[in-house]
């Protein structure tokens, strides 16, 4: 009880040092998040007061390492996902600079050969089991 006491004091304690000065301008710490990431935030700092405050938590199971190590899990897909997103892209930008180097002008051209490739490689995959099956 008193942890749960000194916890809740310094909570009170920092949202006070936050709010104590109005007038003066105050950097923009948020603004670059997206509003999901904003959420995952708000859900996390929840469910981490709420095994703080709670020993009843720990004591059940409901929130203690597994779900500590699930958020991790989480927290790394995450990052692996956005990573991954952004090499895409940019394996996009380099391709389509390619693209342009080699000198097909069009988008419309470029959406074409993308469409086609699959076709293509299926009449090359036939014609070549064709001339295969011919000599035997």
């Amino acid at each position: 009880m008193q942890r749960v006491t000194i916890i809740l004091l310094g909570l009170g304690m920092l949202a006070y040092a936050i709010t104590r000065s109005p007038d003066k301008p105050r950097p923009a710490r948020f603004q670059h998040l997206k509003g999901w990431q904003k959420i995952f935030g708000v859900v996390a700092f929840i469910l981490t007061l709420l095994i703080i405050l709670n020993p009843e938590f720990l004591a059940l199971g409901l929130l203690g390492d597994t779900a500590f190590f699930d958020m991790l899990v989480l927290a790394i897909s995450l990052q692996m996902h956005a990573f991954a997103a952004r090499a895409f892209r940019s394996c996009v930008d380099v391709l389509s600079r390619g693209v342009r180097w080699l000198g097909i002008p069009s988008p419309g051209l470029r959406y074409l050969l993308a469409i086609l490739t699959p076709a293509i490689a299926g009449a090359v995959s036939a014609f070549q089991k064709v001339v295969h099956r011919i000599p035997s």
